[in-house]
This record gives structure tokens, sequence and C-alpha cells, in this order.
């Protein structure tokens, strides 16, 4: 967007009455055509040293005196030298402007949830991120430039501010998932290999690092890796993504995948004591993490053929 900035506003700044955001607007312009704006701005500046050095009285003909013109001669000296002092110190100041700037986008801040805990979080531009147990979130201090990049690892549900000129891109292991204002949830763990992306409100485009694939997803789709590939199905069931509300759900889990949950939800280990897995019946269940590390396992024995001990101890879920 191009900036406009009358000499009037030039004139309050100059004078020190300018507003914060009148400063930007002027630093914003400045940095536009900064060899072309520097200049205006000095011949303005000069301009407003000598319009506050004059007194409001007549002035005499150029020619009246020498001693008028040796004033005249002297104030204008004193003002461009003032003139030259004040420029220098404004130069100075939006350079140090600059490279605080600078150094804010180049700042980044890594957060990660504790084992059995999922934390909330608002980024710089307004965008609310729910990150998932020992899920990783890295992201600058303060989004410059013509994307808003974070990088993430494990899972995190995003509620993107709306800005069609800045996309909203999250960076992870095997893909790039970008955005411009929606709300979606991100898994990508780069131990199991395992990625998807689901959406549920706006317009989402997920970038394949392997072989630069892309599928654009539309609402109540979801998109998965698999073999080095993306998928795109329907967004079926949205049980999985109730982490945010402090519900885990164990439907239709293999004995593996509801191990896999009981330590990433409950930050436990679990230790399994016994050459077969056992087979799990249940197609629908879900439990709220509040109600104790012992209380999933619990209630999934009455649908199968283990038993368990919870050593507190230690922090571990023995099963047997």
């Amino acid at each position: 967007m191009k900036h406009e900035i009358p000499d009037t506003l030039l004139f309050r700044f100059f004078a020190g009455q300018a507003s914060n955001e009148e400063t930007d607007r002027i630093a914003a312009w400045l940095n536009e055509n900064p060899e072309e704006h520097q200049k205006h701005l000095n011949e303005t500046h000069d301009l407003f040293l000598l319009s506050i050095m004059n007194e409001p009285e007549l002035m005499p003909e150029a020619d009246r005196n020498l001693l008028y013109r040796i004033r005249h001669a002297k104030i204008f000296r004193q003002a461009c030298g003032i003139a030259a002092a004040l420029l220098l110190a404004f130069g100075l100041s939006y350079l140090l402007f600059t490279q605080r700037l600078e150094r804010m986008v180049r700042q980044t801040t890594s957060i990660e949830a504790p084992a059995g805990q999922h934390i909330r979080l608002a980024l710089a531009d307004g965008t609310l991120v729910r990150l998932n147990s020992k899920s990783r979130i890295t992201y600058p201090a303060l989004f410059n430039g013509p994307e808003r990049r974070v990088r993430l690892e494990g899972e995190a549900m995003f509620d993107v501010k709306h800005d069609a000129e800045h996309p909203f891109v999250v960076e992870t292991f095997a893909c790039d998932v970008e955005v411009r204002g929606t709300q979606f949830n991100v898994l990508a763990d780069e131990q199991t290999l395992e990625f998807s992306t689901a959406l549920f409100q706006g317009c989402v485009a997920v970038r394949n690092k392997l072989n630069d694939e892309q599928i654009l997803m539309e609402p109540n789709t979801v998109v998965d890796l698999r073999n080095g590939h993306l998928y795109l199905d329907e967004l079926a069931n949205r049980d999985d993504y109730l982490w945010t509300e402090g519900i885990v759900s164990f439907g239709g889990n293999s004995f593996e995948q509801i191990v896999a949950k009981l330590e990433k939800y409950y930050g436990v280990e679990v230790v399994v004591e016994r050459r077969e897995a056992p087979a799990i019946r249940y197609k629908h269940l879900k439990v709220r993490t509040a109600e104790g590390v012992d209380h999933a396992p619990r209630v999934l024995q009455r649908a199968s053929d283990f038993t368990f001990e919870y050593d507190n101890a230690s922090n571990r879920i023995f099963i047997r």
C-alpha cells in the first residue's frame, strides 16, 4: 500500500506533535522510496526551521543595508546547521528503529506444551494457537514480510487471523500448510512420519515438500501423507480433534495407537508385559483427561482382556 504524506504531517513530526501511528506512517513512507522521500524530507525540514525562526513581521528589502544581509545569512546558516543536526538525529533514530524491527523479525520464540497438557497462545497477528501435549511451535516475535510463517513439531489447532495480503504458513517436516484466515488442525510427527491436516473453516493449501504436489482443501476435509503422497478425504469424525476440550477419543484405535495416546495425553510411560497385544473392542470411546491417569485404562479393560497397574512413583502404567 502506497503512503501519501502531506507536508503538514511532516511539520507536526518535526515539532514533536505527531502520534505514534503518524510516525509509523512516515517511517513506512521513507521505506517506500528512501532516496526521493529522504530528499523531500530534508527540504521540508529546512522550510520548517526557517518558518519558526523568523518573526511574523514585514521583512525589509534584501538590499536595505549590509547588516540585514549579514544577519540573514547567519540565520540561514544556523537554520541549515540545526536542520542537518535534526535530520541526523532523525536518521539515526530511524536507523535504530529499522534495526530494532529487523531484530524482532529475526528473533524467534519456541514453546513446547508439557506432557499430558495442552496450552493456548496468541501470536503477534492475533492468530490463536492451541498446542497439544509434547508439541512445539516456533514463531517470530513480529511478523514482517509477504507471509506469516511458523514451524510446528507435533500437533496444534490454529484459528488464523484473516489477512489476505499476508498468507499464514505452517511449516512442518513433511509439508507446508498455507492459509489466509481459517480454522484447522495440523499433526506433524517426524519420528513416526505421520502428517495430516483437518480443515474446519476457510481454505487451505497443503504442499508436499517431497515431490512438490499440492492439494487445495475445502471445509470438512482431511489430508493425510501416506507413502510419500498426499490423499484427500472427507472429515467424517471430529472426535480425534476434541483434545482442545480435554477429551481423548480411543474409538476404533488399535492397541498400539491407544498406548501412544496414553503416553501423549497423560504424560506417562506405558510398559507392556505381555507377548500379544490385547484385543480392544471399543468403536466409540471418549474420556476426559481431568478424570485422572488411571481412568482411561480402567475403562478400556472393561471390553478387553488385560489388567494394568499404575505406579505413581515412576509414573508408569504396566499392562499385563
